[in-house]
């Protein structure tokens, strides 16, 4: 006599969980889409006249800031487009302050700076950060498509350093040989600024006809997995500022709270995790979880995020630029 059949649910398919799913520990909010550059590999596609793109309001960003602070994140980047464009650019960043972020960091193209600007940023701990592509102004120049950009970039990274504003710089790499690359990092060095990280254009925005390929999500850093979240200026939340192709909310009709708490961004940073992320993670002598970053100099950084990893083996570093010796 044979045993009757049990109809048995096969178990669940094992799917690793990405670490930080569920929190919200680094936040970008992009002021605006408008830029007074126009860069040929932008992956916003920002221009002087994309500003129509700008939903939210000074009260609505208030209101992310708010509701981002009360789920525990500390670290927020202003970025665009051009942040310092929006007209309460400053009160925003006042306003972050008193949600008692540690970390606020500005990610602009730094063509102008004003005097407020610098000197809050020097009295409160501000931090910022820019692209810059070549030591020579053409080259540098060619790329923003806006002549005299290099000059105004390098004035303004000067009076940050004097002033001990904390700044940092990547450099963004689309046809600029090795010999470039070194000069530029030794160049930003000798301007003061001692964090330089290195990067590849990626296929989004503008960059995607500079390659001549479509967004994927290949084309990510791969960090965005962990716990990061950005809002740009339509409401649209996205896992990474580069991922406009994966929204997974909306905060003009969705809270903070549920957005981080949804299955889309749920799916969106495991798939980050699964397809970018650990592909180009492998056992090492520094261990089975090291950082990428600190054990494979080619790999792709996010140069707006740049928090580093907390697992990594030693200080992050893609390109160290040492003082010229000469």
């Amino acid at each position: 006599m044979t045993s009757p059949s049990l109809d048995v649910a096969p178990a669940p398919e094992t799917q690793p969980v990405p670490p930080g799913d569920g929190e919200l520990e680094f936040l970008w909010l992009e002021l605006t889409n408008r830029c007074n550059l126009r860069c040929v590999h932008c992956y916003s596609d920002s221009d002087p006249s994309s500003g129509h793109r700008d939903l939210l309001t000074t009260a609505d960003y208030e209101d992310v800031l708010r509701q981002a602070a009360g789920l525990g994140c500390r670290r927020v980047q202003f970025i665009g487009g051009e942040p310092q464009l929006h007209r309460d650019f400053l009160a925003l960043v006042d306003r972050a302050r008193e949600l008692e972020f540690e970390f606020i960091e500005v990610f602009s193209n730094l063509t102008f700076l004003s005097e407020d600007t610098l000197r809050y940023a020097a009295d409160h701990g501000i931090r910022f950060a820019t692209s810059v592509y070549s030591d020579e102004p053409s080259e540098h120049d060619a790329i923003t498509t806006v002549s005299s950009s290099h000059a105004r970039t390098a004035r303004n990274l000067e009076r940050l350093v004097s002033h001990g504003v904390e700044t940092r710089a990547g450099l963004i790499v689309i046809d600029q040989d090795r010999a470039t690359v070194e000069r530029t990092g030794r160049w930003l060095y000798r301007l003061g600024v001692r964090n330089v990280r290195i990067s590849e254009v990626r296929e989004f925005g503008r960059g995607e006809d500079l390659l001549g390929r479509d967004a994927q999500m290949s084309g990510l850093c791969g960090h965005c997995w962990q716990g990061k979240l950005c809002v740009i200026p339509d409401g649209s939340a996205l896992a990474c500022v580069m991922s406009r192709e994966w929204p997974v909310g909306n905060v003009l009709d969705t809270s903070l709270a549920e957005i981080i708490g949804s299955a889309e961004l749920h799916d969106v940073r495991r798939t980050v995790y699964e397809s970018v992320w650990l592909p180009r993670v492998a056992p090492t002598a520094c261990g089975p979880h090291h950082c990428p970053q600190c054990c494979e100099p080619d790999y792709q950084v996010c140069i707006p995020d740049d928090t580093g990893c907390p697992q990594s083996c030693s200080p992050p570093i893609i390109a160290r630029c040492e003082p010229d010796p000469t």
